[in-house]
């Protein structure tokens, strides 16, 4: 259901529109140093009212609450982008996932959740960051990076440099394989903590990137997030392990759904799609550090570096055990 709050000022998130019970409600902003607002506002036209139509059988995402002038979004001067969301009472998003039950359950979310996003038509999407998931453009961007950071930055980060040309080869095997995948509307972000769990419902959330994509990037990213026990941060590498059994429940999770709906090709690139959003990640922490951290927060110094290591520490398990992973891929199949 859309509810009606003013859209006047940055307040107007707190001015909601009363119904018989008190509302509780999420409110976000959104910078256009991040995001191309009015890509972004018109995305989630779209989307929404697809979402409106295909939530008569199913709810997939909270609702969302409409201005006066009927907008999911107010953009105020300054071209910020204001929107207001449902929030659900009791409800939780996991950092990490404690039990493959959960793996099994979010990645079945996003499942249905793209079977949904396929019913959409991808000329009516557009990017709202450019270059998201762009392996080639992110390392180009690293390798750049090497010609101008203080030595220090670059002597305490030797390790990590060596490892980001060991694994230089993922480029090579997203390049060989890019160009064959279907393009879809997709989600893009499809971390744990990206999956709402509310009640008997399990939604998703932060639909800011779903634009056009490709599955392996968003099957990546799952894995990425739901097979360690140890935070994204984490400096006691001996704590960043791969925990197969999480994969294998994500894997049968999202691929319920949704493996009736994949090409050939989309089923041999998803652990691919892990090395690949794994190492771009990794890529982009160590950019970030050695630019001097200016992009990602942190909270103290070589943060990023520390960062990159659970990353790469991370791939190293997938890239040692890939046989065996891949096994479990088509064991679905």
């Amino acid at each position: 259901m859309l509810l009606i709050v003013p859209a006047t000022t940055k307040t107007s998130c707190f001015n909601v529109f009363r119904t018989k019970k008190p509302l509780s409600y999420s409110c976000k902003r959104y910078s256009a140093i991040f995001f191309r607002i009015n890509e972004l506002v018109s995305n989630y036209e779209v989307l929404f009212i697809a979402i409106d139509e295909y939530q008569k059988d199913i709810q997939l995402t909270p609702a969302l609450f409409r201005t006066f002038s009927g907008k999911f979004h107010f953009v105020d001067k300054e071209g910020t982008a204001w929107r207001l969301a449902e929030l659900l009472p009791g409800a939780i998003s996991h950092e990490i996932s404690e039990d493959p039950e959960i793996s099994y359950q979010a990645a079945k979310t996003m499942g249905k959740f793209q079977l949904f996003l396929n019913t959409l038509l991808q000329e009516k999407f557009s990017d709202t960051i450019v270059n998201f998931h762009d392996l080639p453009g992110r390392f180009d961007i690293y390798k750049k990076t090497l010609n101008t950071p203080r030595p220090e930055l670059l002597e305490n980060a030797r390790t990590e440099i060596e490892k980001a040309e060991k694994y230089f080869f993922i480029v090579s095997q997203y390049q060989d394989i890019a160009g064959k995948l279907p393009k879809r509307i997709t989600h893009n972000d499809t971390k744990i903590n990206n999956i709402l769990f509310a009640d008997k419902k399990i939604l998703v959330i932060d639909l800011d990137t779903v634009m056009p994509g490709v599955i392996m990037h968003d099957y990546g990213d799952m894995v990425r997030t739901f097979t360690s026990p140890a935070a994204e941060d984490e400096p006691d590498l001996d704590k960043v392990i791969f925990r197969e059994e999480h994969f294998e429940a994500l894997t049968k999770g999202y691929l319920e759904p949704l493996k009736d709906n994949l090409t050939g090709v989309e089923k041999k690139s998803l652990l691919t799609g892990a090395k690949n959003i794994i190492y771009e990640q990794g890529l982009r922490f160590l950019t970030d550090y050695l630019n001097g951290s200016i992009y990602y927060k942190t909270a103290y110094p070589g943060h990023n570096l520390i960062r990159t290591r659970t990353q790469f520490k991370l791939l190293e398990s997938i890239v040692e055990n890939e046989k065996k992973l891949n096994d479990m891929i088509n064991n679905q199949f």
